[in-house]
């Protein structure tokens, strides 16, 4: 009954009937319709039974998976499966799969053809990430040689007439949400004081504190109804917890929950318990609760209007996440959470000027990124001319031919823009072309195991909690006399995480008891991201295995992982 009701399902027929008519077509559903778990049902029942879903984040694949294998009455990992990075669950016949554009596109290289598949659904292609732009090109070539393929495109805001002219006239459904009406405030009173002090110095919790103040003040926890908080970021995210865990120890009625792509799968699944009578929850949360999560029950929004993106300067050749204000599709997203399940409350932490001067969508990150892996990817699969491959929306001429010059310097390419060797091996890696030489070179040198470890230690999140504290111990502790290697006298955080990761890997391999665990306290780091290095390491040496590189290492194999109630931690 809960699945009939959902607003997707009364175009149940319409998108069978459009698909069967048309290679291509665009579901345009607002957060909460239901085209996220339906739609993939809709297929399954119609006899479709080799359907892929991709979607930008690890979490969503597994989240969904769960939900459309409990809503199906099958086992988690038989006909509905997912596959992210490091974990999948799929077997022989898994019938809905969902994964990461990343890995779809792996895929591709192996299997020109995507023969596994006969419809593909992209879901949020709005963000307009650098993977799913490609991948939109791929299938825009693909379905010109497949006649028996269907794609799917769905988002939540989209700019219609661009992907339906992208694709020759694709068919577009609208799909209303179920949203009732919500309220709309714009720098609250309660906060206006904060937020205009806060203008002028570092990132402030207060005023989503007073947030909750204002809530526990006007609104009953009786009447129920939880908050959710948008932030940009992972410090601030942590910094805002720190801050609210504080406030309700002294009255009691909040859970407060971060969610985040750098947290345990338990960690993540905590946002979808329901609290107990009388208690609330506040789930501060980055854009990853804008349209990939749908959690139930939020009343209030809180909307700092700003997200973190990648933004690389060609200039010095750096990438580095920056602060920058939302759209206003994604402001509306945002906002949209609060009126789910009834009438809600939205408080935007910005005026309604920054507001009007906001983007109407995304800058699509084809046009603020490096582009030197998405051109040898290219180059790897017979596009030997970027500038004519047909992208929704065209790269800056400058950026590829910055990417053509870099790979061309790295002996990626020759002269004549042709790939080399080099260039195919660089391109089998999943990394970016300047991490992967480090580690064939490396390999070629006799230095394997130090090069797993270090480009390990660049593909995680720092391991070093966010006061920074436990990199000052560490480095003061151990990078004082290092005199075995003059490699790791360098200063800088990859080789503080080398010499932290091989500190931390002799007491884990001649100690049972949790004596890691209680180094890693003693000096502010996060030992799960040294789980995550032992997977990426081992990742990468069956990488150079398969090109005939691998050499003996000191990695130990994945025989080293997580406690089940470390996993929880």
């Amino acid at each position: 009954k809960f699945q009939n009701d959902l607003p997707i399902a009364h175009f149940k027929d319409q998108i069978l009937y459009l698909l069967k008519t048309h290679p291509v077509i665009i579901i345009a559903g607002d957060t909460g319709c239901g085209k996220s778990t339906q739609v993939p049902q809709f297929l399954l029942h119609a006899g479709y039974n080799n359907i892929c879903c991709t979607q930008p984040r690890r979490i969503a694949c597994i989240s969904l998976a769960k939900r459309v294998s409990f809503e199906t009455l099958n086992e988690f990992g038989n006909d509905v499966a997912y596959h992210v990075r490091f974990d999948t669950n799929k077997v022989s016949h898994t019938k809905i799969l969902f994964l990461t554009e990343g890995l779809l596109l792996r895929q591709f290289q192996t299997d020109s053809q995507l023969s596994q598949y006969n419809v593909i659904i992209v879901d949020e292609v709005h963000e307009r990430h650098l993977n799913s732009d490609f991948l939109l090109g791929i299938l825009k070539c693909l379905i010109k040689q497949r006649n028996d393929l269907k794609i799917i495109l769905m988002s939540a805001t989209i700019n219609a007439n661009l992907f339906s002219s992208y694709y020759g006239g694709a068919p577009l459904i609208q799909v209303p949400g179920r949203l009732h009406p919500i309220i709309l405030e714009y720098i609250p009173d309660f906060v206006k004081k904060d937020i205009i002090m806060k203008e002028r110095i570092k990132f402030d919790p207060i005023p989503y504190v007073k947030v909750l103040q204002m809530i526990d003040q006007k609104y009953p926890s009786k009447e129920g109804g939880d908050l959710l908080i948008f932030l940009n970021g992972v410090k601030e995210i942590n910094l805002v917890v720190d801050a609210c865990v504080k406030y309700t120890e002294t009255t009691k009625n909040w859970i407060v929950l971060p969610i985040h792509s750098n947290l345990s799968l338990e960690q993540q699944d905590k946002v979808f318990d329901y609290a107990p009578e009388g208690v609330r929850k506040c789930i501060i949360s980055t854009n990853i609760a804008e349209t990939s999560l749908t959690i139930d029950g939020i009343r209030f929004v809180c909307d700092s209007g700003k997200v973190n993106e990648m933004a690389y300067n060609p200039a010095v050749k750096l990438r580095k996440l920056v602060e920058m204000w939302i759209s206003k599709s994604s402001a509306e997203q945002r906002k949209g959470r609060a009126g789910r399940t009834g009438p809600g409350i939205c408080y935007r932490m910005y005026s309604e000027n920054d507001f009007n001067d906001f983007d109407e969508f995304p800058i699509p990150e084809i046009k603020r990124a490096d582009l030197n892996s998405l051109v040898l990817q290219m180059l790897s699969l017979g596009l030997n001319e970027p500038l004519a491959f047909s992208f929704i929306e065209q790269p800056e001429i400058s950026g590829i031919n910055c990417a053509m010059k870099d790979l061309k310097i790295r002996k990626a390419i020759t002269p004549d823009n042709k790939i080399t060797i080099l260039g195919r091996a660089l391109a089998s890696l999943p990394l970016e072309p300047s991490v992967g030489a480090i580690l064939l070179y490396g390999s070629f040198l006799d230095m394997v195991s130090f090069s797993l470890i270090y480009v390990a230690a660049l593909g995680i999140q720092s391991p070093f909690n966010s006061s920074f504290s436990g990199r000052v111990d560490f480095r003061d502790k151990f990078l004082g006399d290092i005199s075995e290697n003059f490699i790791l006298n360098c200063e800088g955080d990859p080789y503080l995480l080398v010499k932290a990761f091989t500190s931390w890997l002799r007491i884990k391999q001649s100690d049972k008891s949790n004596h890691s665990k209680i180094w890693c306290r003693k000096l502010g780091i996060i030992e799960r991201r040294f789980y995550d290095m032992i997977q990426l390491c081992n990742q990468f040496k069956r990488l150079l295995n398969s090109l005939k590189l691998t050499q003996k290492t000191d990695i130990p194999k994945d025989k080293i992982r997580l406690s089940k109630t470390e996993e929880k931690e």
